[in-house]
């Protein structure tokens, strides 16, 4: 379980030290979901019963947008 965890710090700690793409990933994933609201409709029931799915969808779009540094070595 430490290999795993050092393993982590050392992707996170290279992440943050590129700056840009972190601050890109999560202003792509809060801008969504802020902005997923007016393009379905202002109903509290239907945001309630989908917000978690749109929630996930989003956190994997934004994980998406840093995929391309995982494979550039």
């Amino acid at each position: 379980m430490s290999a795993f965890l050092s393993l982590v710090g050392r992707d996170l700690r290279l992440a943050f030290r590129q700056g840009g793409d972190a601050a890109m990933v999560i202003a792509f994933f809060v801008l969504t979901v802020v902005l997923f609201p007016f393009g379905v409709g202002p109903e509290p029931e239907l945001l309630q019963r989908i917000a978690a799915g749109i929630v996930w969808v989003t956190a994997l779009l934004a994980a998406l947008l840093s995929l391309e540094r995982l494979f550039q070595a």
